[in-house]
C-alpha cells in the first residue's frame, strides 16, 4: 500500500513539474494566435476550420490545426475541425475590437518579456535586468526609443488593470478638489476616477513621450476641460497643489533609492492635509497565490532595480519619505490600495 501511494505521489508530482516546465507553450501559443490575426478572424465569422483559418493566415493547415487543438485544451477556443472553431470567454479577451482587450497585454508579454526570461541567469547572476541584455536597453529608455513598443506597453498595463474601478469604491474621491495622477500613463485609472466624481480637476503628469501619447486617449478627448496633461520627470519634481496623489504600480518599477526620491517629491508637493493613494501589489498578502512573488521576479527581469514589497517595507519606505500609512484596501488581482497621510 505505502508502495503504492509513493509511486502514485510521484507520478503526480513528476505531471506537475512537466506542466510547470512547459509553460512557455502556452505563452507563446497564445501570444502567435493573437499576433498572426487568428482571434479576430474567428471573432468575425463566430466559428472558422483550421482550414479557412489557414487560408486567410497564409500558415500551414496541418501546423495550425494541430495550434488549434492546443488552443482548445487551453480553453481558448472551443470546437474542433468538423463544426469549426469558437471563442472561449478567455479567447473574447484577445479580440482587438473590445473594450477590455487584453491583446496589448499578450503581444508585450510574447515579443519583449519572453525573450527577457531566456536571460534569467544574467539576471541572477548581476542583479540587473535581463531585459537590458536582450535589448541593448533599460525598459524604460527603450520605450523611448521605439514609439510603436511604448504604445503597446502602456496599452498593454491599462490591459491588466480590471481593478481599476474597484479604486473609486476603496478610497472617496468624490471630495476632492486637485487629483494629481503621477506617473499616470495614458490616464487610465484618472479617466475612471474622474467618470465616477464630477467634481474634481485633475493633473496627468507623465515622461513628455507618455504624455503625447494620451492625447488619444479619453482622459484628453472626454476630459479636456477638467485634465490638464503635463509632462516632467518625477525624479526632479512633481505638480504642486493637489489634495490626493495617485502613484499606481509605479513604487515597483524602482529600488528604494528612486523609491525614496519619488515619494519625497510627492510630500514637498503636497499640504499637510493632502493624501497619497499608492495602487501595488504587496508580498505575503494574499497566501496561496503566486501573483506578488511572480511579478517580484518579473520586476527583476524586466526593470532590475523593481521589486514588489511587503508591507513593512512599504512602511519603511513611506517613513522615510514623510508619510505614515493610513489604511490599506485589497483590490481585486491581488493588489492593495494603500492610503499614505504626511506626517
Amino acid at each position: 500500500m505505502e508502495h503504492s501511494e509513493s509511486f502514485e505521489d510521484r507520478h503526480l508530482a513528476g505531471r506537475r513539474l512537466i506542466e510547470l516546465m512547459t509553460g512557455f507553450w502556452k505563452t507563446q501559443a497564445i501570444y502567435i494566435a493573437t499576433e498572426l490575426g487568428i482571434i479576430d478572424k474567428i471573432a468575425a465569422t463566430g466559428r472558422a476550420t483550421g482550414g479557412e483559418l489557414a487560408l486567410e493566415t497564409a500558415t500551414d493547415p496541418d501546423a495550425l490545426n494541430r495550434l488549434l487543438l492546443f488552443l482548445a485544451r487551453l480553453d481558448v477556443v472551443v470546437g474542433d475541425e468538423q463544426e469549426g472553431y469558437a471563442l472561449t470567454p478567455v479567447g473574447e479577451l484577445l479580440r482587438t475590437d473590445i473594450r477590455d482587450s487584453m491583446r496589448d497585454h499578450v503581444r508585450i508579454y510574447g515579443s519583449h518579456f519572453y525573450p527577457a526570461w531566456g536571460a534569467l541567469p544574467h539576471a541572477l547572476r548581476t542583479g540587473r535586468s535581463a531585459f537590458s541584455q536582450v535589448f541593448g536597453s533599460e525598459l524604460f529608455p527603450y520605450l523611448q526609443q521605439h514609439p510603436e513598443t511604448s504604445l503597446t506597453y502602456e496599452r498593454a498595463m491599462v490591459a491588466g488593470t480590471p481593478f481599476f474601478a474597484e479604486v473609486g469604491r476603496a478610497f472617496d474621491f468624490s471630495t476632492a478638489r486637485r487629483i494629481v495622477d503621477v506617473a499616470g500613463g495614458h490616464g487610465a485609472l484618472l479617466h475612471e476616477v474622474l467618470t465616477h466624481n464630477p467634481g474634481p480637476r485633475a493633473v496627468l503628469f507623465d515622461a513628455p513621450h507618455v504624455i503625447e501619447e494620451s492625447a488619444a486617449h479619453p482622459i484628453a478627448t472626454r476630459h479636456a476641460d477638467r485634465c490638464e496633461r503635463v509632462p516632467g520627470n518625477f525624479f526632479e519634481a512633481v505638480p504642486r497643489g493637489g489634495d490626493v496623489y495617485l502613484l499606481s504600480r509605479i513604487l515597483h518599477c524602482f529600488d528604494d533609492e528612486a523609491c525614496r526620491q519619488i515619494l519625497t517629491n510627492c510630500r514637498q508637493a503636497m499640504s499637510p492635509d493632502a493624501r497619497l493613494v499608492i495602487v501595488e501589489r504587496i508580498l505575503g498578502k494574499d497566501a496561496g497565490s503566486s501573483l506578488a512573488e511572480g511579478y517580484n521576479m518579473h520586476m527583476l527581469v524586466v526593470l532590475g532595480g523593481g521589486r514588489e514589497r511587503d508591507e513593512t517595507q512599504y512602511r519603511t519606505l513611506l517613513d522615510k519619505a514623510g508619510f505614515r500609512v493610513a489604511d490599506i484596501h485589497p483590490l481585486p488581482l491581488e493588489t492593495h490600495l494603500i492610503v499614505a497621510a504626511p506626517q
